[in-house]
């Protein structure tokens, strides 16, 4: 499937892999790479130094395109962003934070190539609005690329989210019970087995 998501980004599909602090390891990202989509390392609280370090595995294992999750209310948000120009890492999220400091204007405005529209269902640091209300307000409000996030776990989220405008996805706790996630297996268990009142904010 092609969308100017996987075009700008070089993947097969219109898949991302969220940027789960201490869970996105390169071990996931390549796999996720490997596989057609786009893995994304998830700098989250780590020193810059480990960042430098997942970057480095995960370039010996795919030379498909993968990202970087830069957390900006990590104390070595400015060092890790250095790290991720000096790795030539080509696809840069954001989250926790404003980018501004790294960009000249935030969105389109300040030459982003694309949006990540993430509802309440997502994990990490989000507002109060779920995914179905919030990506087509983005989509309507913006003419580059949006990514759905938040809630999204199979084909009819997917599906959903295409409908609504979004030209791609982005998905973190789906990839949490991959094989390739360092994830301990009882943690995985207890996801795969989750019921939809299992949860709650």
């Amino acid at each position: 499937m092609k969308t100017r998501v996987t075009e700008l980004l070089g993947i097969e599909y219109p898949i991302i892999q969220g940027g789960m602090a201490w869970v996105a390891t390169h071990e996931l990202a390549s796999a996720v790479s490997n596989a057609g989509g786009l893995g994304i390392i998830g700098a989250g609280g780590a020193p810059a130094s480990w960042v430098r370090e997942q970057i480095q595995a995960a370039k010996k294992e795919t030379d498909k395109p993968f990202g970087v999750n830069l957390m900006l209310m990590n104390p070595e948000a400015d060092e890790i962003a250095k790290v991720i120009v000096e790795e030539g890492v080509k696809v840069v999220t954001t989250g926790a934070g404003n980018p501004a400091k790294y960009m000249s204007k935030l969105m389109e405005r300040g030459g982003a190539d694309a949006l990540v529209a993430e509802g309440m269902e997502s994990g990490g640091h989000i507002g109060a609005q779920t995914t179905m209300t919030l990506v087509p307000q983005v989509v309507d409000a913006v003419s580059i690329p949006v990514i759905a996030a938040g809630g999204i776990a199979d084909g009819r989220g997917f599906a959903a989210a295409m409908m609504l405008g979004a030209e791609a996805v982005q998905m973190g706790t789906r990839f949490v019970v991959a094989k390739e996630s360092t994830v301990h297996e009882n943690y995985k268990q207890r996801v795969v087995k989750a019921k939809d009142i299992d949860s709650e904010v």
